[in-house]
């Protein structure tokens, strides 16, 4: 092979090599990102189970957040999740309050419900995973006892994560964009409490609650170091927008926008994001307010 031939083959090689290089990203870009949803009123499930199924099938969620009531027999939720199953959407058990900061009871509680549950349920009519949205800076001793409450926060996260590893359930979480701001010191070390859940959960939602995307104050920005911290460590993240009126101001939420600007808006937080391997797409607060939009 004569030397012109050979640079020839090499800068031919160099090109395809660099395309792909330039065209990766593109082709590792996801469309269409499945989407998360919170039920909280889990008495829907009794009577509208198909039009919620049939609704979260239409708008691509893969995954429901149901709120535990321990009141509604087993065969419900078995029913419930068995026809859910067969659309590909896997349910979570959901639960947590603000008393369950320092409340390690109603932890165990739930735990003990969800052991129960599933000891009784097939593989198909089972929770895929757990679920907690405990909110603590909602209770008064956030302010006055920051880190004793960080604390006992701590205790009861690794408890309930210890808990989901027993019954090999996923286990995720639901944190403020500003815990990236928010640091811990105490029997637990020292750091950044989003980074600590981060590591402590399987996957989080970035509860980036704003009606825009782009901005020093838009959901992108309030959301970039969770989600950094998550691709670097391998965890699932998703940002979470809400829909329902908001009493903390109206640039919270997207209540009063029409679907058009939302659907917008989430597809550039979705762009932004997509990149990164670990990014799961966007969670919608919450499924009852998702559904009465027109």
């Amino acid at each position: 092979m004569s030397k012109k031939v050979r640079l020839i083959w090499m800068a031919a090689i160099l090109l395809v090599l660099s395309n792909f290089i330039w065209l990766k990203p593109i082709l590792t870009m996801r469309v269409d990102q499945p989407k998360t949803t919170w039920l909280w009123h889990t008495s829907q499930i009794l009577d509208q189970s198909d039009t919620i199924i049939e609704f979260m099938d239409k708008k691509n969620v893969s995954t429901l957040y149901l709120q535990v009531n321990a009141d509604i027999p087993d065969e419900v939720y078995q029913d419930f999740i068995r026809k859910a199953s067969e659309q590909n959407i896997e349910v979570h058990a959901l639960d947590g309050a603000p008393h369950w900061t320092t409340d390690q009871k109603s932890v165990q509680q739930f735990f003990r419900w969800v052991e129960k549950y599933q000891s009784v349920s097939g593989k198909t009519e089972q929770f895929a995973g757990i679920h907690l949205d405990i909110e603590p800076y909602i209770l008064p001793v956030w302010n006055s006892n920051l880190q004793e409450t960080i604390e006992s926060y701590q205790q009861n996260i690794r408890l309930a994560a210890g808990e989901s590893a027993l019954l090999d359930l996923h286990f995720g979480i639901d944190i403020p964009f500003w815990f990236d701001k928010t640091f811990y010191s105490n029997s637990m070390g020292e750091g950044v409490l989003s980074e600590w859940l981060i590591d402590q959960s399987d996957s989080i939602n970035v509860m980036a609650y704003r009606n825009k995307a782009k901005g020093r104050n838009g959901m992108i920005s309030l959301a970039q170091s969770e989600m950094d911290y998550a691709s670097a460590t391998g965890k699932q993240a998703r940002v979470a927008i809400e829909t329902s009126k908001s009493s903390e101001g109206d640039y919270l939420s997207f209540f009063d926008k029409n679907n058009a600007y939302m659907e917008k808006q989430l597809k550039e937080v979705e762009r932004s994001f997509n990149h990164s391997e670990e990014f799961r797409g966007i969670a919608v607060h919450s499924l009852e307010s998702w559904m009465k939009r027109k």
